[in-house]
This record gives structure tokens, C-alpha cells and sequence, in this order.
């Protein structure tokens, strides 16, 4: 399910980012023509979705959940997602904007709850699934599986967290400094 959960999560994240850059996008015109939309843009491409890409990548019977063969899986489809996932933040950066420029923080909150609430529900779904670490045919064939922790997958899944953590926190900063300027006005 990280397959699925993945892009609402990063629409989530572009929504909170607008409240970092809120005195910038109602001072623009057009929010695509703001400095902001293109620091979330270059988190979304630079950061977020190669993060989710390494995952669909490297493992993806895993991402899928173990409810998807991921050999049986067109070629496209992995890349298709990693698409989605890197053009997931800067939608929900544009998305909460048009809310943001109106001065609705409510509906902004609402923008980001909700579909990081989906994804946490999804999440919870298949969370004893996204404990394994193995191949499809580990899984259904109750062979070879074993947990996350200790594992590559593990790790790797610790580092992209360090990673998206980090550029969250280099976004915000860059966010509020051109942000900065018109909250002065």
C-alpha cells in the first residue's frame, strides 16, 4: 500500500508547505509564478519522489503490499507512480493555495488532513504486511520472510525517512525566508 499512500501523503505535504509561503502566494498573481511553487516543486523532484521511486524500485512486492505480483506488473506502472509521488507536492502546494490566497486556513488544514488521514488508515490496513520483508512468492509461499527491522528494506526505509525529513525541514526554512519579505508589508 506505500504504492498507494505514497502520492496522498506528498499532497499533504505540499499542502502544509503552502502555510510556510501563505504571504507570498496571496501577493502573487498566480502561484505557479511564485518562487515557493518552484522550492516545492524541486522537494517534489529532487527529494520526495526519488524516495518513493527507490521503494517501487528496489521493493516493490513490498510497496505493493504483497497484494500485487510485482512481476506481473507492467514496466510503466512503477514509473508512472514515481511520477505521480514527485508531482503529488507541488499539486498540493498549488491545490491549498487558491484556499491560502483566499485567507482560509481551515480549508488549507483540511487540504493536508485529509488525505495524509486516507493514507494512515491504508497504512494501518496492511500494517502487520508492510512489517515483512520478502518477495511475493516469500509471502504467499510462507517462506524466506523475514521482519523489517535488520533488513536492507529496513534501512533504506530509515535513510529516506532521515532524507525526507531533512528536506522538509530545508523547504519550510527556504519557504519561510522568501515568505519573509512580504510578511513585512
Amino acid at each position: 500500500m506505500p504504492a498507494l499512500t505514497i502520492p496522498l501523503l506528498g499532497f499533504s505535504l505540499g499542502a502544509v508547505f503552502t502555510f510556510s509561503a501563505a504571504e507570498e502566494v496571496m501577493h502573487s498573481q498566480s502561484a505557479p509564478q511564485t518562487q515557493a511553487f518552484w522550492v516545492v516543486t524541486l522537494f517534489g523532484v529532487l527529494v520526495f519522489g526519488p524516495a518513493a521511486a527507490y521503494l517501487l524500485g528496489f521493493s516493490p512486492d513490498w510497496s505493493y503490499a504483497y497484494a500485487v505480483d510485482s512481476r506481473r506488473v507492467p514496466i510503466i506502472l512503477p514509473m508512472a507512480l514515481a511520477l505521480v509521488d514527485a508531482a503529488s507536492v507541488p499539486l498540493g502546494f498549488l491545490s491549498a493555495s487558491r484556499a491560502a490566497t483566499a485567507r482560509r486556513p481551515a480549508v488549507v488544514f483540511r487540504m493536508a488532513a485529509v488525505p495524509a488521514l486516507i493514507a494512515v488508515a491504508l497504512m494501518l490496513l496492511v500494517f502487520r504486511r508492510l512489517g515483512i520483508y520478502a518477495t511475493y512468492a516469500q509471502y504467499h509461499g510462507d517462506f524466506g520472510m523475514e521482519t523489517v527491522a535488520g533488513s536492507p528494506l529496513g534501512y533504506a526505509l530509515l535513510w529516506m525517512a532521515a532524507v525526507v525529513a531533512a528536506g522538509v525541514w530545508w523547504t519550510v526554512h527556504l519557504l519561510r525566508r522568501l515568505n519573509a519579505p512580504h510578511a513585512r508589508r
